[in-house]
């Protein structure tokens, strides 16, 4: 019996392995989060799993995912996704990386306590859209190094933060540029065929597509039918139905504006996505550039609609990126 328990596990292996190589060989795997890159808002992505406690960076390459290099994290204490203050778990969720905290200002800040950041550290904003939506509390989530590397080996051993070690950081940093760079994270990373994710992709540009093509005709329908009904809110203009009404009196002006969207970024997780664009606006009224940011959820027939807005006004500049040690000198 045991000697047919042995042959029988030789077996197996050998089956899997020659399935394994089989698909590796005809199928192209991406991760699922990263469905489209591009040179202002997404360059280089970093995607944090903290099920294995990685840190995958990714680089820009004709809109694909390239992955550059892994690297060990320790996130938070606590496993699941972070909802309250002070609950020492780290958020699931697609974010930015907004500014840069030196060790200098890191002591100024926070005095002899700052050793534990390490050489540095990269706030993202959390809580995001949908972790406001969501009723989600707390902040101050970071991309951090440490004072002690050994921490890294634990896995769960953070306040919340991401945590890598100083060399680590150091190199990551190269490819990190200030509101261009977003950071994911996730519990598990889902690895996708080629056909699969590029029906993904598809399914969300299309919808993106869809929104601003009724935007640019004017066709009201077809744009107010790109957001959801019930989940739809607007930081300045509140629900779906008021949202509705003001643009209805904006379609009804007679001139048509010109609409230029450049810069398409798409990042997603299993409970929904995020699109960066440069939007470029130009009308009888108002004539704008600045960076827009859409978050979409799938309606209940799969469909994604779009259930929130941020713009802020940018620099219509663009120099292509070029990865350099501008945060740490030395």
């Amino acid at each position: 019996m045991e000697e047919f328990l042995k042959n029988i596990k030789l077996i197996t292996f050998l089956y899997l392995s020659i399935l394994v190589k089989n698909v590796s060989s005809q199928d192209h795997f991406l991760p699922s989060n990263i469905l489209m890159m591009d040179e202002k808002f997404g360059h280089h992505v970093i995607l944090v799993e903290k099920a294995t406690h990685k840190v995958h960076l990714y680089e820009n390459k004709g809109s694909f995912p390239k992955l550059v290099k892994t690297f060990s994290t320790a996130t938070g204490k606590f496993k699941g996704n972070k909802s309250n203050e002070g609950d020492h778990k780290t958020p699931e969720g697609i974010y930015t990386i907004y500014d840069f905290l030196s060790k200098e200002e890191l002591f100024k800040r926070h005095g002899k306590y700052a050793e534990i950041y390490g050489s540095g550290a990269f706030p993202m904003d959390y809580p995001n859209f949908v972790d406001h939506r969501e009723g989600k509390k707390g902040g101050g989530i970071w991309l951090h190094s440490t004072d002690n590397d050994s921490r890294i080996s634990k896995g769960l051993d953070s306040r919340g933060c991401v945590v890598v070690q100083n060399l680590d950081l150091k190199e990551i940093s190269q490819y990190i540029e200030i509101n261009h760079t977003p950071i994911i994270v996730v519990q598990d990373v889902f690895y996708l065929t080629e056909t699969t994710w590029n029906r993904n992709r598809k399914d969300l540009s299309d919808a993106v597509g869809k929104w601003a093509k009724a935007w640019q005709d004017k066709d009201f329908n077809g744009y107010i039918n790109s957001y959801d009904q019930q989940r739809f809110y607007d930081r300045t203009k509140g629900s779906y139905a008021s949202y509705k009404a003001y643009k209805s009196s904006v379609f009804s002006r007679p001139d048509k504006p010109e609409i230029k969207l450049d810069f398409i970024s798409i990042m997603a997780t299993e409970s929904y996505a995020v699109v960066h664009l440069q939007q470029n606006y130009r009308s009888a009224i108002i004539n704008d550039i600045g960076k827009k940011t859409l978050y979409l959820k799938k309606d209940s027939n799969y469909d994604w609609k779009i259930i929130g807005e941020v713009w802020s006004k940018t620099e219509s500049t663009h120099l292509a990126f070029t990865p350099s040690k501008r945060f740490f000198k030395e």
